[in-house]
C-alpha cells in the first residue's frame, strides 16, 4: 500500500486532510514539524507529502528545499498544504520543485482528487475497477535483440518490472520534464533580460554628456533631487507616525472603556444570575427541611431531591468552547453543597457533563468555531465528525479542585461529589430533522441546550 505523509503542526488541519485521504487506497502518516518529516524521509519513501508552509522551527520552504536538493528524496511529489495564496507565493512554490498548493481555506474533494490524479492516485471505488478492467501484460525481452553488457557477479538475476517501480518511473519522468519544462522557461526568460540591459548599456555608453570632476551631471542631478525627496520623505513619515500614535492612542482609551462596559454589564448578569440561583437553592432548602422533620430520620424525600436536580440542570448550560466547570458553575455547586448539608443531607452528589453536537466550520486560523446562522447543517461539520474524545481528566479545572478540597461539608465527609463526561451521548433535546432544510442557527440552539451539567443525588 502507498503511503502519504501530511506536515502540519494544527491538529484540525491534520484531522481534515486525513479524512479527506482517507477516500484513497493510502497508509496516512502525520508529523508536527518539518525536521520530523526530514527525519521520517530518510528510512521511508512516500508516494505524496503534504507541506504546511507556517510551522514552529523550520518552515515549509525550507523543508522543500532540502528534500529537493537531496537525491534520495528529491523525486517525491510535494504538495503546499496552507493558508497562503496568491500569484506570488504559488509562483515561489513551484520554482521551488512543488507539485502543486491545495489552499486549507477552500480545498474541496474534487481538487484533492485532481492533484491526486496526477500521480495515478485514484479513489478505492475507481482503482478496484481499474484492476478488475486491467489485465498484467508479460512482456518476454529476447536475450539475443539485447546489447552485450559485462557481466557483473553482484548484480540480481532479472525479474518482471514490479507495478509500482513502474508507477514511480513514470511519476519521475514527469516530474523532470516539468522541472527542465520551468528550467528551460528560466533560461530564457534570464537571456531575454540580459540582452535587454546589454543593449541598454551600449545605449548609454554610445551617448555622452557633460561631466564635473568627471561625475556626470545627470548623476549629480539625480543625487541632489534624491536627498530632497529623502527629506521631504522623512518628514511626511515622522509626520505621519504621529498621526499613527495619536490614532493609536485614542483607540486605546475608547477599546479601554468599551471593555470596561462590557466586563461592568457581564458583571452585573453574573450577580444577578447568582442571586436568583441562591433564591432557588434556599427555597428548595427549606422545603428539604420541611420534608426531613415530617419524615423523621429517614431521610430527606428522593423526588424532593429531583426536583433540585432538575433545577440545576436547568441553569448550569456553558457556551461552545467554555470550560464546562468553570467560576460561574463552580459557585452554584458551592451554594448546594452548603445548602444540602445544611438540609442535614448526607450522600453523594453526581454531576456529570453533556455536550452539544454542534455545527461548525474552520476560520483562517485553522480553528473550528460555530457556523454562521444562515449556513445549511448539511454544509458545515458536526462536532461528532470530528472524533472528539472525552476524558474526565480533560475538565479538572483549577475552581473546581478548589471547591472539592474547601467545603467544609466535603471535608467533613458528609457530602460527596463524582464526576463523569457523558459526551456527545444523551441529549436532552433531540435535533431537528431532516437536516437538508435546517440552518446551523437552528441546529446551534438545541445544541447549546444539549451542552450542560446534570446534577443527581444518591443517598448514604
Amino acid at each position: 500500500m502507498q503511503r502519504a505523509l501530511i506536515v502540519d503542526d494544527s491538529k484540525t488541519a491534520q484531522v481534515r486532510l486525513r479524512k479527506m485521504l482517507s477516500r484513497y487506497d493510502l497508509a496516512v502518516d502525520i508529523v508536527s514539524s518539518a525536521e520530523e518529516a526530514l527525519g521520517y524521509l530518510s528510512y521511508r519513501m512516500p508516494a505524496v507529502v503534504f507541506m504546511d508552509h507556517h510551522m514552529e522551527g523550520m518552515d515549509g520552504f525550507e523543508a522543500l528545499k532540502i528534500i529537493k536538493a537531496n537525491p534520495n528524496t528529491a523525486t517525491i511529489p510535494v504538495i503546499m498544504y496552507t493558508s497562503q495564496k496568491g500569484d506570488v507565493y504559488v509562483g515561489q512554490a513551484r520554482a521551488l520543485g512543488a507539485l502543486d498548493i491545495l489552499s486549507k481555506e477552500i480545498i474541496k474533494p474534487s481538487s484533492l482528487e485532481r492533484v491526486l490524479a496526477c500521480l495515478h492516485i485514484v479513489p478505492k471505488g475507481e482503482a478496484e475497477d481499474s484492476a478488475v478492467a486491467t489485465k498484467p501484460v508479460n512482456t518476454v525481452i529476447d536475450p539475443a535483440s539485447m546489447p552485450a553488457e559485462k557481466p557483473h557477479a553482484d548484480l540480481p538475476p532479472a525479474n518482471d518490472e514490479d507495478p509500482v517501480l513502474v508507477k514511480v518511473q513514470t511519476q519521475v519522468a514527469k516530474l523532470f520534464e516539468m522541472h527542465i519544462a520551468d528550467v528551460r522557461q528560466q533560461i530564457a526568460d534570464n537571456s531575454r533580460f540580459i540582452v535587454r540591459r546589454l543593449s541598454g548599456e551600449l545605449e548609454k555608453n554610445q551617448k555622452t554628456e557633460p561631466t564635473i570632476d568627471d561625475v556626470p551631471v545627470s548623476v549629480l542631478n539625480a543625487e541632489l533631487t534624491a536627498e530632497n525627496r529623502r527629506g521631504q520623505f522623512i518628514s511626511s513619515s515622522l509626520l505621519f507616525l504621529i498621526f499613527i500614535g495619536l490614532g493609536l492612542i485614542a483607540w486605546e482609551l475608547y477599546d479601554s472603556k468599551r471593555d470596561n462596559q462590557f466586563i461592568k454589564q457581564q458583571y452585573s448578569q453574573l450577580m444577578k444570575l447568582n442571586t436568583d440561583n441562591q433564591a432557588l437553592i434556599s427555597s428548595l432548602t427549606e422545603y428539604l427541611s420541611a420534608q426531613e422533620t415530617e419524615h423523621g430520620l429517614d431521610g430527606v424525600d428522593p423526588a424532593v431531591m429531583d426536583v433540585v436536580s432538575w433545577a440545576l440542570e436547568n441553569n448550569m448550560h456553558f457556551d461552545y468552547g467554555a470550560q464546562p466547570l468553570g467560576e460561574e458553575q463552580i459557585v452554584k455547586l458551592n451554594a448546594l453543597t452548603y445548602q444540602l448539608a445544611a438540609a442535614g443531607f448526607t450522600g453523594l452528589v453526581e454531576l456529570d457533563i453533556h455536550f452539544g453536537n454542534f455545527c461548525v466550520q474552520m476560520n483562517s486560523a485553522g480553528d473550528w468555531v460555530l457556523a454562521a446562522p444562515e449556513t445549511l447543517v448539511q454544509n458545515c461539520v458536526l462536532v461528532s465528525d470530528l472524533n472528539r474524545e472525552y476524558q474526565v481528566g480533560d475538565y479538572l479545572s483549577m475552581p473546581f479542585l478548589g471547591y472539592e478540597q474547601n467545603a467544609q461539608p466535603i471535608k467533613e465527609g458528609r457530602i460527596s461529589v463524582s464526576l463523569g463526561v457523558s459526551g456527545l451521548a444523551q441529549p436532552k433535546m433531540a435535533y431537528p430533522e431532516p437536516i437538508e432544510t435546517v440552518t446551523a442557527g437552528q441546529w446551534n440552539a438545541i445544541a447549546a441546550q444539549n451542552n450542560r451539567i446534570s446534577v443527581g443525588f444518591s443517598y448514604l
